[in-house]
């Protein structure tokens, strides 16, 4: 463990660090939400009050833009997943409840499947719903007790008070990199749009518009470099500043999973995590072959046997593909269930699953407070039926991971 443990100085520095930080944090969120508004205000001031002229309108035009690439984005359900309501899953949602209800944090609105090999509770809406988006690749890799801790471990970094999850901060970052992505994916010199045969009526006519459009474009570019540029500065002095607050929160998190669902099932479910790559592998695989060598009639059959051989092909994996020592780190993008930025932070630094582990296991050993018996998770499964038969169905038809 030499190389990831933490010394005593610096554990015992770690939390006044990691306040100092979040303050800093918080302060440059609110900064940025005032600058929004400010920027705003601005500019429909200057349009309005500036009519007459021609700058001032121009100029609030500009605040107008920059202001909208700033506005608070809030997350919405994916419509490409297969959504259960509690009316429609009861089993699953009880057992969401019990695991809400021991955790002590508020219960989840909405659950959303899909076949990522990871479990995530983020927020949507305006209201800052809760949803669960349940990975079936990790449900199916995963035991009983498993399932409760990676749950458990979910929302444990709502009721350890995750920055990165809470409204200010973390609305500051979606804005950010919602702007910044938007500024870096715009969309290309439409050469393809004004192409045209030589012979075409106009040709001559829309190769000259195509060679303005892209000597505009590219001044455009240039113009929101600058922008862009502060954006990704302050997306990553964000992440900078609450990296500490993020690594103890995680911490606190596997402990929470370990006073839900036992030491000994959060344990194993970190290093469990670590057979993401073979899963990924293996369901893509059986995609490819059951869309060359299917039969286009028999769709349902593909549908159901293709879960019904990733499991069983992860139930014949030996210990030691569960229990290697690579070090995965747990901020690493849709392998896990951990990353609090996902897509915005992959490098996020974030302790590696051995430190996790060996914390788990030299501190208290706990029983489970909930549990998921055999009948219930029966149950569970028949409620999903229909989820991961449409997860099966799309992937096997666009061979990629959802």
């Amino acid at each position: 463990m030499q190389g990831q443990g933490v010394s005593a100085e610096a554990e015992a520095d770690m939390p006044d660090r990691a306040s100092l930080a979040t303050a800093a944090a918080y302060g440059v969120a609110c900064l940025l939400h005032i600058l929004t508004v400010s920027l705003l205000i601005g500019g429909l001031l200057l349009i309005v009050l500036g009519l007459r002229t021609v700058v001032q309108p121009l100029i609030g035009l500009v605040l107008l833009v920059c202001a909208a690439l700033l506005r608070p984005r809030f997350d919405r359900l994916d419509p490409h997943l297969p959504t259960l309501l509690r009316e429609e899953a009861p089993a699953l949602y009880a057992l969401l409840d019990d695991v809400a209800d021991a955790v002590g944090v508020r219960r989840l609105d909405v659950v959303q499947v899909s076949t990522d090999f990871a479990v995530r509770v983020s927020t949507y809406g305006v209201r800052r719903r809760r949803r669960l988006v349940l990975g079936y690749p990790l449900w199916l890799t995963f035991a009983p007790q498993q399932r409760v801790a990676a749950v458990a471990h979910e929302l444990g970094h709502f009721a350890s008070r995750d920055v990165r999850r809470g409204a200010l901060v973390g609305i500051a970052l979606a804005s950010l990199a919602g702007g910044a992505d938007l500024m870096e994916h715009r969309p290309a010199t439409a050469e393809a749009a004004f192409a045209a045969s030589p012979l075409a009526l106009y040709a001559g006519e829309m190769a000259l518009a195509a060679a303005r459009f892209k000597a505009h474009s590219r001044t455009t570019n240039w113009a929101l470099w600058i922008p862009g540029l502060l954006m990704k500065g302050a997306v990553w002095l964000l992440v900078r500043l609450t990296l500490p607050s993020a690594r103890r929160t995680e911490f606190q998190a596997d402990a929470v999973a370990a006073r839900v669902a036992s030491t000994q099932a959060a344990v194993s479910a970190l290093r469990d995590r670590q057979l993401a790559d073979i899963v990924t592998v293996e369901v893509h695989r059986l995609a490819i072959a059951a869309r060359t060598f299917g039969r286009t009639g028999n769709v349902r059959s593909v549908d159901q046997a293709l879960w019904e051989k990733v499991g069983a092909h992860t139930a014949s994996l030996p210990d030691s593909a569960r229990n290697k020592r690579n070090g995965v780190s747990s901020g690493n993008g849709k392998t896990t269930d951990s990353d609090p930025l996902g897509r915005q932070a992959k490098d996020s630094g974030l302790p590696a699953i051995e430190l996790r582990v060996a914390r788990l296991s030299i501190g208290t050993t706990y029983p489970a407070t909930v549990m998921l018996d055999a009948a219930q998770a029966d149950a569970i499964e028949d409620e999903l039926c229909e989820p991961k038969r449409l997860l099966a169905r799309k992937v096997v038809q666009d061979c990629i991971q959802t």
